[in-house]
């Protein structure tokens, strides 16, 4: 009589079957927690403005930005002047376009210390994706301190998600793929994750793979507080019906106002907190702007990035707070040697500029001594909104406007 056999797998063979198992039960779990965990980045709650929010995580999320920013969105790229909420200066960009239907917004891309790399790359990865093409780069002085500003902070501030969408963006030639990557490798980030992004071996892009998602899950984190963030839609705005252009001089009116009564206990228009906090940090000190190739060469490259991918730049040059760099002994020549640097650039690139330099001196154009503040945003957005709409401005030039009138000298501001 035969004996009955039985099969039974051998030791390898257990071992590939609970391999098997054990990632089939990790992708179950990754689809899980993909898919009813982590928020979307798709369409959140209509009744909220996203464009003006200022949040970590939010400018590196394109498709979350680009699924929510208005339909009169308007990319603008900066870093931390965006931080200035109505609390502080109650004619900043939520208030006198968020609140309104104007047919103009500014969707703010960009974090404290993200300086002119970090914003061309985040041009190449939104760039042919938006549907308004005109955008404005918000150019801070402190970029190009001696030194090259705070480059040194650049590899913190690296997102692999924008990167990856600008070194896989066809329209981006391959010189300023280049150039964007020699500079990432020269200011920290880690080799591999360019490897990656840009697809180099068979592995690298397996790689790409694993850097995409483990990076979108960390943005995707972010996304609910983003959301509650966000400021609810005015019922002016929810009517969708076009409330005109904002009256700015009224604005300016009541911008003087606001900026003294804010300002009460010192002469340079700075508000009271800040100087109360601030008033013996003078990082300014015996500062220049020659000693910046880096900086410079960075935004030429930003320029060129929205060449090749079909956007309009508007470069808004921020002043300098004047009585302030008066006092830290950075001379007016070295000051109007920058700002005629970046003119130069914005010339050579074709590209126009709202040019505020002539505001050195206008009290309440910043609300401290970097920051744009109350006479300061009127401008700027009054600026913007000329841009947009192809009308000339006191303090447009460069292509298409030709000479900037600046600032009066007989302006009736307080000085």
């Amino acid at each position: 009589m035969n004996k009955q056999r039985t099969s039974c797998l051998g030791p390898g063979q257990k071992l590939l079957v609970a391999v098997l198992c054990g990632l089939l039960l990790l992708g179950v779990g990754l689809v899980v927690f993909d898919t009813f965990i982590l928020p979307s980045n798709g369409r959140a709650d209509t009744s909220k403005l996203y464009d003006y929010v200022y949040a970590d995580g939010k400018s590196e999320n394109a498709d979350f930005v680009l699924a929510n920013m208005s339909d009169d969105g308007y990319l603008c790229f900066g870093s931390s002047e965006f931080y200035i909420s109505k609390d502080l200066v109650s004619m900043c960009p939520q208030a006198v376009f968020g609140e309104n239907n104007t047919g103009v917004d500014m969707t703010f891309i960009g974090e404290g210390f993200d300086q002119s790399l970090w914003q061309a790359i985040a041009a190449g990865a939104y760039g042919d994706r938006v549907k308004n093409k005109k955008v404005m780069l918000i150019v801070s002085p402190q970029w190009f301190f001696k030194g090259n500003g705070d480059q040194d902070k650049f590899y913190t501030k690296f997102s692999y998600s924008l990167y990856r969408a600008f070194a896989q963006n066809p329209d981006i030639s391959d010189e300023t793929k280049a150039y964007v990557r020699q500079r990432c490798v020269a200011l920290g980030v880690d080799a591999n994750q360019l490897a990656a992004a840009s697809k180099d071996t068979p592995v690298d892009v397996l790689n790409d793979l694993a850097y995409a998602y483990a990076d979108s899950c960390r943005l995707r984190t972010d996304v609910s507080n983003i959301i509650n963030l966000a400021p609810s839609k005015t019922e002016v705005r929810m009517t969708g019906q076009s409330s005109g252009e904002p009256d700015w001089q009224t604005l300016l009116r009541e911008a003087k106002t606001e900026g003294q009564e804010s300002c009460t206990n010192n002469d340079f228009g700075v508000y009271d907190a800040y100087w109360e906090k601030n008033h013996q940090y003078m990082p300014e000190l015996f500062e220049n702007f020659h000693e910046a190739d880096e900086e410079y060469a960075d935004l030429a490259c930003f320029l060129e990035v929205c060449h090749e991918v079909g956007l309009e730049p508007l470069v808004c040059i921020l002043p300098v707070h004047g009585s302030w760099y008066d006092l830290a002994d950075v001379a007016p020549e070295e000051r109007a040697n920058y700002y005629q640097h970046i003119r130069d650039i914005c010339d050579a690139a074709n590209v126009p500029y709202a040019d505020f330099s002539s505001c050195e001196y206008e009290k309440y154009f910043l609300c401290d001594t970097v920051h744009p503040g109350w006479i300061g945003w009127v401008r700027i957005e009054e600026a913007f909104y000329d841009y947009v709409n192809g009308v000339d401005d006191a303090f447009l030039g460069g292509s298409g406007f030709g000479s900037v009138e600046g600032l009066s000298s007989d302006s009736s501001s307080d000085r």
